[in-house]
């Protein structure tokens, strides 16, 4: 299958929302996406949308949000100075048809969230993951994520934080070259 990637303004898109809630009513276990769909997001960002090329259904989706200096800023979970929040970037929401899992959507379009964020200029990367969301989590750790808090969010859910420092990961891979 061939994909192609729309990318957007990160707002209220109906579109998302419908797709949001079919894949949390297909969802066995509900807590893996905290999530309403009709959260219209306030903090600006990127929408990335994921459409099959031969049809152009929509197969998932995914959001870079950048926080600012808001409270919901993750940096704030993990004790980051004040004036590092503002180089913080949120790999806020993915959701992947059930009929697409498997072909690597979810980790596509945070490498493009990642490239994105970087030409912006964030330096560190956080989401929040279900510790058992085996998938989403194997999709961030091999992208080098690393678990740096756990704690219960979102009324009462238990999340992994995780965080990608993209200046620390560059400098690890410029050794490994040399």
């Amino acid at each position: 299958m061939e994909f192609e990637v729309e990318k957007k303004p990160l707002e209220y898109d109906m579109e998302v929302a419908d797709l949001y809630r079919e894949v949390l009513s297909g969802l066995e276990r509900k807590e893996f996406l905290a999530l309403d769909p009709d959260y219209i997001p306030n903090t600006g960002g990127i929408l990335y949308l994921c459409r099959k090329k031969d049809d152009h259904s929509l197969a998932g989706v995914f959001s870079l949000a950048f926080p600012g200096l808001g409270e919901e800023n993750l940096g704030r979970d993990i004790g980051l100075a004040d004036d590092e929040l503002s180089f913080v970037a949120h790999m806020d929401i993915a959701a992947v048809r059930a009929c697409f899992r498997g072909c690597g959507i979810q980790k596509m379009l945070m490498q493009m969230a990642e490239k994105d964020a970087s030409a912006l200029g964030y330096r560190y990367l956080m989401c929040t993951i279900h510790p058992d969301n085996t998938a989403s989590m194997k999709s961030a750790l091999s992208l080098g994520y690393k678990v740096v808090l756990t704690k219960e969010m979102y009324g009462g859910l238990v999340r992994n934080i995780l965080l990608k420092d993209l200046q620390a990961y560059a400098s690890r891979i410029a050794l490994h070259i040399q």
